[in-house]
């Protein structure tokens, strides 16, 4: 029962992620200057001190929660017996892991083009393991499975709020604003999922001692 109760929890953390990555991070009252994790990690390049060089802020790890997102959820397919449910989460996550790749006609050329290469490598990185998780993610040992929990949340909750932190001053040099809820959710749902990792990580530790 009570691994069941922590499944639901995984899902509710995954959630949190995924919605905080959408939602805003940096709110305004006029809605063109509200913008997301997704906006940020485009928007970062046209500060004048990211511009410079001046600004110590990596923009693809703005995009790291959706890639994070679409990871754990093929985690999650992959422990689903069901195969339309399998298949519905997994076409959930490739819906979610493609949306930082540059729009057409960008896209053409973002394997190669320095501007985009980092983020199509890793959106191609993520979607493979999304892919590879899905079919044969029930198959890893649960320490190794919970230790990715771990990592997932720990990451999630860390970098992309760490380049946001970095970007802050700058960003309120070209208009005052306040922060947003999906920073926020972002935060709560890495370190949820952190600790359920924790929890399924000590109660397997538990068992073995046994």
């Amino acid at each position: 029962m009570r691994a069941v109760k922590l499944r639901y929890l995984l899902w509710l953390a995954l959630i949190l992620i995924g919605a905080g990555y959408f939602g805003p991070w940096v709110w305004h009252k006029a809605a063109g200057l509200i913008l997301s994790a997704d906006d940020l990690g485009e928007w970062i390049k046209f500060l004048p001190a990211w511009k410079s060089g001046q600004l110590p802020v990596t923009r693809e790890l703005f995009y790291l929660p959706i890639w994070l997102t679409s990871i754990g959820l093929g985690l999650m397919a992959g422990r689903i017996k069901a195969w339309p449910g399998k298949l519905i989460v997994l076409a959930l996550s490739l819906l979610l892991v493609l949306t930082p790749l540059p729009k057409y006609p960008e896209l053409l050329g973002a394997f190669r083009e320095p501007e985009f290469m980092l983020t199509f490598w890793a959106t191609m990185a993520a979607l493979l393991l999304s892919v590879i998780f899905t079919f044969w993610g029930a198959q890893l040992p649960e320490r190794v499975e919970a230790i990715l929990w771990i990592m997932i949340g720990v990451s999630a909750a860390l970098f992309a709020p760490w380049m946001f932190g970095r970007a802050m001053p700058d960003i309120d040099r070209m208009y005052h604003y306040s922060i947003g809820w999906g920073i926020v959710a972002e935060v709560i749902g890495g370190v949820l999922l952190a600790l359920i990792g924790g929890v399924l990580l000590l109660r397997k530790n538990r068992v073995s001692m046994a």
